[in-house]
């Protein structure tokens, strides 16, 4: 009957194992499209501010009323990339916390598992440990009966 719980506790465990494994894999794919929308978050604000710089440089030096607007035209199509990439992040992020929620839930099912499986083998060696203290107070026993 052990060997058979045992035979079960070692396949929840690889089961586990897997899940861990498979969380741990979403979790790193999950970071790796955050730290990418982030850099294109910041790439797009530095752009935007570069290209704040040129105007105000055009504007110091006199631009004509469609160059300005060609300018307001072009920050109003790079503040909806900001936003856009903005919102691309916060949700990437979300799933960030997400995927990492689900690793440490899946830690900590492996971790019950381990547990569970240590108590086993520790109840185990108590019961060997007894049988084993019996058989020697019965040797012990017969070797004073023997010896009378």
């Amino acid at each position: 009957m052990a060997t058979r719980a045992a035979g079960v506790m070692s396949m929840l465990k690889d089961i586990a194992q897997k899940e861990v494994d498979t969380a741990t894999e979403a979790l790193a794919e999950a970071m790796k499209i955050a730290d990418e929308a982030k850099s294109k978050y910041d790439l797009l604000v530095e752009y935007r501010n570069d290209y704040s710089k040129n105007l105000q440089q055009s504007l110091e030096m006199g631009i004509g009323a469609m160059a300005y607007q060609n300018f307001q035209g072009f920050f109003r199509k790079l503040d909806q990339a900001v936003k856009g990439q903005f919102e691309m992040l916060v949700s990437a992020q979300h799933h960030v916390l997400v995927q990492k929620k689900r690793w440490k839930e899946s830690q900590r099912k492996k971790l019950s598992y381990d547990v569970l499986e240590q108590r086993d083998l520790d109840k185990q060696a108590k019961v060997a440990g007894k049988k084993e203290q019996r058989m020697m107070d019965e040797f012990a026993m017969r070797a004073t009966r023997n010896a009378k």
